[in-house]
């Protein structure tokens, strides 16, 4: 074959002029890097053969290792190929196909850091891009590419950061809010129920006045009443105490002596029905502040509404007790306190006045009289919260005309009262009035100065 070849050329060359190297058939073009190759063609044209091989003998073993080396480097023309003694760009360019396990892989190791991601995407780039024709062009744009990354790589940091401060700012006010929302509940239950509470007060206290006013009423009527029963149990006292002798005068007069009283029946009956009014209001009202008239006493109710209510509620079922119900059930029947009140006070009645008879009818309905009205006033006292208070005066008081009344009243226009001798009914505190105790005084003469007994 090569010695054909080396002898076709003078025989081609007579009949046609050789095809331009560019459209020789050994040579197919690169799409790809077509610029390149029209740069290289300019530098690297195929170089003819001289026309010695005319004259001179073929080399077979040249030819031989001409035909070794290829039939790509000599073709028909007699042109020569450069591109075994320089890498072509094509060479240069390394496609590699992507394995989806492969990217699986590298995205798990390399989206663990900011730097995992851009080296990933830079080394794409730099494997897809073509090689500078300079070394230091290429390490210089290493340089470039390394130092973008790093800043990047900061940025992208500090951006992660900055989220994840920003994600645990919001959960803190994301739970802030809910706490905010659980005490603005609260606080609307609270205002609602402080509402209720106070349309209800509002309603009780516009009640509370109504009913207070009521009790009032009865309770001002009652003291009159209490008074006037127990100045009636006093007259029917004094008419049993004639029939009974001097003794019982003597036990009298030892219960005024401290007030300084002495008592005649005889000479003065009228003095000793006052005195023992007096006498019998100081045992009635004893402990009147105290639960049942009893010192240390329990109440059995704790709850002050509720315990006014239920002693009004008393009051109006004793008010109507008469004093044939008593005879035919007896006042246990009715009210187990009332029952006990009336026991106690005629026990120390009876044991002051050292009574040894049996007390007849008309005596024991004045006690009955008496002892109703006065523990009707207890109850009415203590059906209003806070209860209304005695008003009690003792012997040498300073007399005051806003809360004492004088007996004496008008028949002792000319004498002044100085000091009070003796109280013959309590007086007590209604709000902001007053029911005045009844007292008698000891009095002077405006002209003269001089202290004079009255009764």
């Amino acid at each position: 074959m090569a010695p054909s070849s080396s002898s076709s050329p003078s025989s081609s060359s007579s009949k046609s002029p050789p095809p331009p190297a560019y459209q020789s058939p050994q040579f197919t073009p690169i799409q790809e890097c077509e610029r390149e190759e029209h740069d290289h063609e300019d530098k690297h044209r195929p170089t003819p053969l001289h026309q010695a091989q005319k004259s001179a003998k073929p080399n077979a073993r040249k030819s031989s290792e001409n035909s070794d080396a290829g039939g790509a480097s000599a073709g028909e023309d007699g042109s020569v190929s450069c591109n075994k003694c320089r890498p072509h760009a094509r060479e240069k360019i390394s496609v590699v196909p992507l394995d989806n396990s492969g990217v699986n892989k590298q995205s798990n190791s390399s989206m663990a850091s900011p730097n995992g991601i851009f080296k990933s995407i830079f080394s794409s780039l730099i494997r897809k891009s073509p090689r500078p024709a300079t070394e230091a062009l290429t390490t210089a744009r290493e340089e470039q590419w390394k130092i973008a990354v790093a800043e990047l790589s900061h940025k992208v940091i500090q951006a992660t950061r900055k989220r994840d401060e920003a994600v645990l700012e919001s959960s803190r006010l994301k739970h802030t809010m809910v706490e905010l929302e659980k005490k603005l509940n609260k606080l609307e239950i609270y205002c609602h129920n402080l509402k209720s509470g106070l349309e209800e007060c509002s309603v009780r206290k516009v009640n509370h006045y109504s009913v207070n006013d009521k009790i009032i009423d009865h309770f001002l009527a009652s003291v009159s009443e209490a008074r006037s029963s127990v100045r009636l149990l006093s007259r029917s006292l004094a008419m049993q105490l004639r029939q009974m002798g001097g003794k019982v005068y003597e036990r009298i007069s030892v219960l005024l002596q401290p007030y300084d009283i002495k008592v005649s029946y005889s000479k003065n009956p009228r003095s000793l029905l006052f005195y023992l009014e007096a006498i019998l209001n100081k045992a009635f009202y004893e402990d009147f502040e105290s639960v049942g008239f009893q010192k240390s006493a329990v109440t059995h109710i704790l709850n002050p509404i509720d315990r006014c209510e239920a002693n009004f509620e008393s009051f109006k079922l004793l008010q109507r007790l008469t004093w044939e119900e008593v005879l035919n059930k007896g006042t246990r029947h009715f009210s187990e306190e009332f029952s006990k009140f009336c026991d106690r006070k005629m026990s120390e009645i009876v044991a002051m006045l050292g009574w040894n008879r049996a007390w007849p009818e008309p005596l024991l309905q004045a006690f009955f009289c008496a002892s109703k009205s006065v523990w009707l006033v207890h109850l009415l006292a203590t059906s209003v919260h806070p209860s209304l208070a005695i008003l009690r005066v003792d012997k040498g008081v300073g007399f005051d005309g806003v809360y004492m009344e004088d007996i004496a009243g008008d028949s002792a226009n000319k004498l002044v009262p100085s000091v009070v001798r003796i109280m013959a009914a309590p007086g007590f505190y209604v709000y902001g009035s007053v029911v005045k105790c009844k007292v008698q005084c000891r009095y002077y003469n405006n002209n003269n100065n001089n202290d004079h007994n009255k009764l």
